[in-house]
């Protein structure tokens, strides 16, 4: 579903002041398949709800389908909200991976039939063993969004079993609290706060360029003082073998004695 072209979309540099953007947006499974995109913001997995930006999101319900294939873990969440939300995670390959158990610490491919690792990894990198989870379990679920085949899925970063009635009542009475407080309107800016985000963002981007700056003089410095320590050295070896040409040259000195001297 678009949204009404009415809406204000605001540049990037002001994502900082939304109130949906740098949290876990406490959504339903309705809300995550309502979230659009915007031209220029696809490759960055920012969604929006109404005029809202959206990369991060919080999910809670029961799981009713659960699979695990060689490379990736995939379950189904309901919430009992008329959706479902299919959420995906890598499965870490790491843990599947050869041992090194013998003696001489050789990798041993592990059996055929040792049943494979429960762990995932997140895109972010982030490890979670996912045992004791399966169809039936009640969990929450955070992570950013993707789409597969037109259908938006969430992309797990954290779970967290949900062990109790009341914990779940009191989830889904955040999601409320969230729709109701702060996706229920657009989100608005004055000309005059859009202004301080802007000068906000330049100076930022400022700073940035000065530290890359002040970065890229230092690696300078350091290259030509290694360049000249090393011209230097250079220099000190061959007056070292100079050096020790000449003496091989001038030989031993030879001491005259009386006796010689005497013939002389």
């Amino acid at each position: 579903m678009p949204p009404p072209p009415s809406l204000p979309f605001y540049p990037a540099y002001c994502f900082s002041a939304s109130p949906t953007f740098s949290t876990w947006a406490k959504l339903t499974a309705v809300d995550v398949h309502t979230l659009t995109t915007r031209e220029g913001f696809e490759a960055q997995k920012i969604y929006f709800y109404l005029n809202h930006p959206i990369k991060w999101v919080r999910l809670v319900g029961v799981i009713v389908a659960f699979d695990a294939s060689d490379y990736r873990f995939t379950f189904c969440l309901d919430d009992s909200s008329g959706k479902i939300v299919e959420v995906t995670c890598p499965r870490d390959r790491t843990a599947t991976g050869a041992s090194t158990n013998s003696a001489h610490g050789a990798a041993i491919p592990k059996s055929p039939v040792q049943p494979p690792s429960s762990k995932a990894r997140t895109l972010s990198g982030i490890s979670i063993d996912l045992a004791g989870f399966d169809v039936g379990s009640v969990v929450k679920v955070k992570g950013g969004i993707g789409t597969f085949r037109g259908e938006r899925q969430l992309e797990l970063e954290r779970i967290t079993p949900v062990r109790t009635t009341t914990a779940e009542a009191a989830a889904w009475r955040e999601a409320l609290l969230f729709h109701s407080a702060v996706l229920s309107a657009p989100w608005s800016l004055t000309a005059d706060e859009q202004r301080h985000l802007k000068a906000e963002a330049d100076g930022t981007a400022q700073k940035a360029e000065e530290k890359a700056r002040r970065k890229a003089e230092r690696e300078t410095r350091r290259r030509k003082r290694a360049e000249r320590e090393k011209t230097a050295q250079a220099g000190r070896q061959k007056r070292s073998e100079r050096d020790e040409i000449v003496q091989q040259g001038r030989g031993p000195k030879r001491r005259v004695s009386d006796k010689e001297n005497d013939e002389a």
